[in-house]
Protein backbone atom coordinates (compact mmCIF):
# COMPACT_ATOMS: atom_id res chain seq x y z
CA UNK A 1 0.00 0.00 0.00
CA UNK A 2 1.64 3.26 -1.12
CA UNK A 3 1.28 6.33 1.36
CA UNK A 4 1.26 9.93 0.15
CA UNK A 5 3.70 12.05 1.77
CA UNK A 6 1.13 14.95 3.10
CA UNK A 7 0.47 13.79 6.62
CA UNK A 8 0.00 15.54 10.03
CA UNK A 9 0.16 14.25 13.92
CA UNK A 10 -0.25 15.39 17.29
CA UNK A 11 0.28 14.21 20.78
CA UNK A 12 0.43 15.20 24.43
CA UNK A 13 2.60 13.92 26.79
CA UNK A 14 3.81 14.66 30.19
CA UNK A 15 8.18 14.97 31.37
CA UNK A 16 8.56 13.79 34.70
CA UNK A 17 9.27 15.85 37.93
CA UNK A 18 10.92 15.73 40.87
CA UNK A 19 8.96 14.25 43.81
CA UNK A 20 6.61 16.49 45.30
CA UNK A 21 6.23 18.84 42.36
CA UNK A 22 3.78 18.82 39.60
CA UNK A 23 4.30 17.15 35.84
CA UNK A 24 4.84 19.01 33.11
CA UNK A 25 2.72 18.90 29.75
CA UNK A 26 4.32 19.09 26.52
CA UNK A 27 3.19 18.48 22.71
CA UNK A 28 4.72 17.46 19.68
CA UNK A 29 3.80 18.14 16.31
CA UNK A 30 5.12 16.01 13.23
CA UNK A 31 4.31 17.24 9.47
CA UNK A 32 5.11 15.89 6.20
CA UNK A 33 5.11 17.38 2.50
CA UNK A 34 6.19 16.14 -0.88
CA UNK A 35 9.84 16.69 -1.11
CA UNK A 36 12.62 14.70 -3.38
CA UNK A 37 14.49 13.27 -0.30
CA UNK A 38 14.57 13.49 3.16
CA UNK A 39 14.47 16.95 4.48
CA UNK A 40 14.12 16.97 8.45
CA UNK A 41 13.40 20.05 10.05
CA UNK A 42 13.03 20.63 13.71
CA UNK A 43 11.74 23.55 16.50
CA UNK A 44 12.68 22.62 19.99
CA UNK A 45 13.24 24.40 23.12
CA UNK A 46 17.13 24.57 24.25
CA UNK A 47 16.93 22.61 27.08
CA UNK A 48 15.44 19.40 24.59
CA UNK A 49 18.87 19.62 22.36
CA UNK A 50 20.51 16.99 23.77
CA UNK A 51 17.78 14.81 22.59
CA UNK A 52 17.69 16.34 18.69
CA UNK A 53 19.69 13.48 17.21
CA UNK A 54 17.83 11.02 18.78
CA UNK A 55 14.65 12.66 17.14
CA UNK A 56 15.62 13.03 14.02
CA UNK A 57 17.04 8.80 14.00
CA UNK A 58 13.79 8.24 14.83
CA UNK A 59 12.38 10.38 11.87
CA UNK A 60 14.78 8.49 9.71
CA UNK A 61 13.68 5.09 10.41
CA UNK A 62 9.85 6.11 9.85
CA UNK A 63 10.00 8.22 6.14
CA UNK A 64 12.38 7.71 3.34
CA UNK A 65 11.65 11.25 1.84
CA UNK A 66 9.62 13.70 2.19
CA UNK A 67 10.27 17.71 3.87
CA UNK A 68 9.02 16.58 7.83
CA UNK A 69 8.64 19.09 10.50
CA UNK A 70 8.58 18.55 14.02
CA UNK A 71 7.82 20.62 16.39
CA UNK A 72 8.26 20.57 20.34
CA UNK A 73 7.05 22.87 22.76
CA UNK A 74 5.63 22.77 26.59
CA UNK A 75 1.30 23.35 26.40
CA UNK A 76 1.29 26.10 28.52
CA UNK A 77 -0.44 24.57 31.41
CA UNK A 78 1.97 25.37 34.16
CA UNK A 79 3.32 29.25 35.04
CA UNK A 80 6.79 29.81 34.76
CA UNK A 81 8.48 31.61 37.50
CA UNK A 82 9.67 35.30 36.94
CA UNK A 83 13.05 35.90 39.41
CA UNK A 84 14.14 39.48 40.31
CA UNK A 85 18.07 40.41 39.45
CA UNK A 86 18.03 43.03 42.48
CA UNK A 87 21.70 44.46 41.50
CA UNK A 88 20.88 44.89 38.11
CA UNK A 89 17.63 46.42 38.79
CA UNK A 90 19.60 48.79 41.68
CA UNK A 91 22.28 49.52 38.64
CA UNK A 92 18.91 51.32 36.62
CA UNK A 93 18.23 53.16 40.07
CA UNK A 94 21.90 54.33 40.53
CA UNK A 95 21.76 55.75 37.01
CA UNK A 96 18.45 57.25 37.18
CA UNK A 97 19.28 59.07 39.98
CA UNK A 98 22.24 60.18 38.78
CA UNK A 99 20.35 61.57 35.80
CA UNK A 100 17.84 63.22 38.37
CA UNK A 101 20.55 65.19 40.14
CA UNK A 102 22.98 66.09 38.07
CA UNK A 103 20.95 66.66 34.57
CA UNK A 104 18.10 67.47 36.83
CA UNK A 105 15.77 65.37 34.85
CA UNK A 106 12.04 65.31 36.44
CA UNK A 107 10.28 62.37 37.10
CA UNK A 108 8.91 59.54 39.70
CA UNK A 109 10.74 56.46 40.00
CA UNK A 110 8.37 53.88 41.16
CA UNK A 111 7.58 50.08 39.99
CA UNK A 112 5.95 50.63 36.87
CA UNK A 113 9.70 52.07 35.67
CA UNK A 114 11.55 49.15 36.47
CA UNK A 115 8.60 46.68 35.24
CA UNK A 116 9.57 48.09 31.65
CA UNK A 117 12.77 46.74 32.01
CA UNK A 118 12.94 43.31 31.00
CA UNK A 119 16.30 42.16 31.68
CA UNK A 120 16.17 43.19 35.00
CA UNK A 121 13.85 39.54 35.35
CA UNK A 122 14.85 36.46 34.27
CA UNK A 123 12.17 32.82 33.58
CA UNK A 124 12.40 30.22 35.79
CA UNK A 125 12.33 26.51 34.57
CA UNK A 126 12.51 23.08 35.74
CA UNK A 127 15.62 21.88 34.81
CA UNK A 128 14.84 18.63 32.97
CA UNK A 129 16.95 15.45 33.18
CA UNK A 130 17.54 14.29 29.29
CA UNK A 131 17.51 11.12 29.88
CA UNK A 132 14.39 10.73 31.93
CA UNK A 133 12.28 12.62 30.03
CA UNK A 134 13.61 10.12 26.43
CA UNK A 135 10.93 7.65 27.30
CA UNK A 136 8.09 9.51 27.58
CA UNK A 137 9.16 12.12 24.91
CA UNK A 138 9.50 8.91 22.10
CA UNK A 139 5.94 7.33 23.03
CA UNK A 140 4.63 10.98 22.56
CA UNK A 141 6.56 11.19 19.03
CA UNK A 142 5.33 7.22 18.30
CA UNK A 143 1.56 7.98 19.16
CA UNK A 144 2.11 11.23 16.70
CA UNK A 145 3.43 9.16 13.78
CA UNK A 146 0.25 6.73 14.27
CA UNK A 147 -2.31 9.72 14.12
CA UNK A 148 -0.10 10.96 11.04
CA UNK A 149 0.38 7.00 9.62
CA UNK A 150 -3.27 6.83 9.31
CA UNK A 151 -3.59 10.18 7.22
CA UNK A 152 -0.67 9.17 4.99
CA UNK A 153 -2.47 6.01 4.09
CA UNK A 154 -5.93 7.26 3.67
CA UNK A 155 -4.41 10.26 0.97
CA UNK A 156 -2.15 7.06 -0.74
CA UNK A 157 -5.48 5.23 -1.33
CA UNK A 158 -6.80 8.44 -2.87
CA UNK A 159 -3.60 8.52 -5.14
CA UNK A 160 -3.22 4.93 -6.04
CA UNK A 161 -6.76 5.04 -7.19
CA UNK A 162 -6.35 8.13 -9.22
CA UNK A 163 -3.04 6.53 -10.54
CA UNK A 164 -5.12 3.37 -11.63
CA UNK A 165 -7.75 5.11 -13.46
CA UNK A 166 -4.72 7.24 -15.32
CA UNK A 167 -3.28 4.08 -15.97
CA UNK A 168 -5.98 2.73 -17.66
CA UNK A 169 -6.84 5.51 -19.59
CA UNK A 170 -3.04 5.45 -20.67
CA UNK A 171 -3.46 1.84 -22.16
CA UNK A 172 -6.50 2.46 -23.59
CA UNK A 173 -4.43 5.29 -26.13
CA UNK A 174 -1.74 2.63 -26.28
CA UNK A 175 -4.56 0.87 -28.07
CA UNK A 176 -5.42 2.99 -29.87
CA UNK A 177 -1.88 3.76 -31.14
CA UNK A 178 -1.71 0.25 -32.53
CA UNK A 179 -5.04 -0.22 -33.91
CA UNK A 180 -3.77 3.17 -35.92
CA UNK A 181 -0.65 1.57 -37.17
CA UNK A 182 -1.32 -0.47 -40.06
CA UNK A 183 -4.38 1.97 -41.07
CA UNK A 184 -1.40 4.53 -41.48
CA UNK A 185 0.53 2.21 -43.53
CA UNK A 186 -2.20 1.50 -45.49
CA UNK A 187 -2.81 5.36 -45.92
CA UNK A 188 0.57 6.06 -47.00
CA UNK A 189 1.17 3.50 -49.78
CA UNK A 190 -2.68 4.88 -51.26
CA UNK A 191 -1.21 8.62 -51.16
CA UNK A 192 2.20 7.12 -52.70
CA UNK A 193 0.56 4.86 -55.52
CA UNK A 194 -1.36 8.15 -56.24
CA UNK A 195 1.73 10.53 -56.03
CA UNK A 196 3.77 7.82 -58.62
CA UNK A 197 0.35 7.68 -61.07
CA UNK A 198 0.22 11.50 -61.14
CA UNK A 199 4.34 11.32 -61.80
CA UNK A 200 4.60 8.72 -64.47
CA UNK A 201 1.47 8.94 -66.30
CA UNK A 202 -0.79 6.51 -64.79
CA UNK A 203 1.96 3.81 -64.46
CA UNK A 204 2.72 2.30 -61.02
CA UNK A 205 5.90 0.62 -60.70
CA UNK A 206 4.61 -2.21 -58.16
CA UNK A 207 8.04 -2.84 -57.17
CA UNK A 208 9.10 0.65 -56.08
CA UNK A 209 5.88 0.93 -54.54
CA UNK A 210 6.40 -2.19 -52.22
CA UNK A 211 10.21 -1.01 -51.77
CA UNK A 212 9.13 2.35 -50.67
CA UNK A 213 5.58 1.04 -48.27
CA UNK A 214 8.80 -1.80 -47.04
CA UNK A 215 10.63 1.08 -46.10
CA UNK A 216 8.02 3.64 -44.22
CA UNK A 217 6.62 0.64 -42.61
CA UNK A 218 10.12 -0.05 -41.00
CA UNK A 219 10.31 3.39 -40.17
CA UNK A 220 7.69 4.00 -38.43
CA UNK A 221 7.17 1.18 -36.59
CA UNK A 222 7.13 1.91 -32.85
CA UNK A 223 5.43 -2.38 -31.40
CA UNK A 224 8.90 -2.17 -29.20
CA UNK A 225 8.04 1.07 -27.81
CA UNK A 226 4.32 0.34 -27.04
CA UNK A 227 5.40 -3.28 -25.81
CA UNK A 228 7.29 -1.49 -23.20
CA UNK A 229 5.12 0.87 -22.33
CA UNK A 230 3.27 -1.97 -21.70
CA UNK A 231 5.74 -3.58 -19.43
CA UNK A 232 5.91 -0.43 -17.57
CA UNK A 233 2.29 -0.28 -17.05
CA UNK A 234 2.36 -3.64 -15.34
CA UNK A 235 5.79 -2.68 -13.28
CA UNK A 236 4.21 0.62 -12.13
CA UNK A 237 1.09 -1.65 -10.97
CA UNK A 238 3.17 -4.06 -8.68
CA UNK A 239 4.33 -1.39 -7.14
CA UNK A 240 1.78 0.70 -6.47
CA UNK A 241 0.58 -2.72 -4.32
CA UNK A 242 4.01 -2.82 -2.70
CA UNK A 243 4.21 -2.40 0.87
CA UNK A 244 7.33 -0.29 0.98
CA UNK A 245 8.00 3.20 0.09
CA UNK A 246 8.00 2.97 -4.00
CA UNK A 247 7.92 6.77 -4.93
CA UNK A 248 11.37 7.19 -6.56
CA UNK A 249 11.00 4.07 -8.59
CA UNK A 250 7.83 5.42 -9.81
CA UNK A 251 9.26 8.51 -10.39
CA UNK A 252 12.09 6.77 -12.73
CA UNK A 253 9.01 4.74 -14.67
CA UNK A 254 7.14 8.04 -15.29
CA UNK A 255 10.69 9.26 -16.97
CA UNK A 256 10.86 5.36 -18.77
CA UNK A 257 6.94 6.69 -20.05
CA UNK A 258 7.86 9.39 -21.81
CA UNK A 259 11.42 8.39 -23.27
CA UNK A 260 8.92 5.88 -25.12
CA UNK A 261 6.29 8.30 -26.17
CA UNK A 262 8.57 10.64 -27.65
CA UNK A 263 9.80 8.04 -29.52
CA UNK A 264 6.50 7.31 -31.04
CA UNK A 265 5.93 10.93 -31.49
CA UNK A 266 9.29 10.93 -33.44
CA UNK A 267 8.23 8.00 -35.91
CA UNK A 268 4.96 9.03 -36.04
CA UNK A 269 3.65 9.86 -39.90
CA UNK A 270 -0.03 10.16 -39.16
CA UNK A 271 -1.89 13.24 -37.90
CA UNK A 272 -4.35 10.45 -35.99
CA UNK A 273 -1.40 8.91 -33.93
CA UNK A 274 0.12 12.17 -33.66
CA UNK A 275 -2.88 13.52 -31.74
CA UNK A 276 -3.30 10.22 -29.56
CA UNK A 277 0.59 10.78 -28.63
CA UNK A 278 -0.51 14.25 -27.29
CA UNK A 279 -3.45 12.63 -25.78
CA UNK A 280 -0.63 10.05 -23.97
CA UNK A 281 1.91 12.74 -23.14
CA UNK A 282 -0.76 14.85 -21.01
CA UNK A 283 -1.71 11.65 -19.54
CA UNK A 284 1.92 11.13 -18.23
CA UNK A 285 1.98 14.38 -17.49
CA UNK A 286 -0.68 13.89 -14.72
CA UNK A 287 0.67 10.48 -13.14
CA UNK A 288 4.27 12.43 -13.04
CA UNK A 289 2.63 15.02 -11.06
CA UNK A 290 0.47 12.50 -9.05
CA UNK A 291 3.65 10.22 -8.32
CA UNK A 292 6.10 13.74 -6.71
CA UNK A 293 3.29 12.98 -3.73
CA UNK A 294 4.01 8.80 -3.16
CA UNK A 295 6.92 8.24 -0.65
Amino acid sequence: MIKSMTGYGRSDFQAAAPEGEAKEGFYIEIKSLNHRFLDISSRLPERFFALEHRLRDEIKKRFSRGAVTLILNSDGAQRQELKLNLDVAKTYLDAAETLQEDLDVDGELDAQFFLKLKDIFTAGRKELDAEALWEPLKNGLYAAFEQMDAWRVKEGRALRDDLEKRLCALEGFIAKVEALSPQSLAAYRERLKTEMERILGGRVDEARLLQEAAVFAQRSDFSEETVRIKSHVEMFRNYLKADEPVGKRLDFLCQEFLREANTIASKANDAPITQTVVEIKGELEKIREQVQNVE
